[in-house]
């Protein structure tokens, strides 16, 4: 009979928990990733806007595909490698910022800002992705099973390599 409500006792401890760590973890979480890149901002502006273009750059993405505006916003279907989907809202809120609204096929939002400022004719790129998490249990799964880190790294380093400067290949023939 003890064995049974020790056995009874550890099975609500690896319950509780999770859901207990994830009641003291934060609702909200800010990641962020910055780039340097040597070319001119609006070549870089016109890169993340061309959505039509991505999955030529973007070593995850398979298809892009616009659908119908969402509150006055162009929005996009991004089919990526692997098989999954998100749906993908872009809202211009300065020249060179903008707010993309993420909504995976589970109906989670994200909320990512890019920022591009102009250093001396080289841009600076900034990703920010804000996540809200209300549900303490789904807090803690995502301490160990959140790639939003590593996605905004992915696609700064795909356009990092997209812009690289050409190099100049040496010519032997001379005229």
């Amino acid at each position: 009979m003890k064995s049974k409500y020790k056995t009874l006792g550890i099975l609500v401890m690896l319950i509780a928990s999770p859901l207990l760590v994830g009641l003291f973890l934060p609702k909200e979480k800010i990641v962020t990733e910055k780039a340097f890149i040597d070319k001119m901002y609006f070549f870089i502006l016109a890169d993340i806007t061309n959505h039509w273009e991505e999955p030529a750059w973007r070593n995850n993405l398979d298809t892009m595909v616009q659908v119908d505006q969402i509150d006055g916003m162009d929005a996009w279907k991004e089919y990526y490698t692997n098989g999954d989907s998100v749906l993908l809202m872009t809202q211009v809120t300065a020249a060179t910022d903008y707010i993309r609204i993420i909504v995976d096929n589970d109906g989670k939002e994200r909320m990512r800002s890019i920022m591009l400022v102009d250093v001396q004719g080289k841009t600076a790129i900034r990703m920010s992705e804000e996540i809200i998490e209300n549900n303490p249990i789904k807090r803690f799964i995502g301490l160990f099973n959140d790639n939003t880190q590593e996605d905004l790294q992915l696609y700064l380093t795909n356009l990092v390599e997209k812009n690289k400067p050409q190099e100049q290949e040496d010519s032997d023939d001379t005229w």
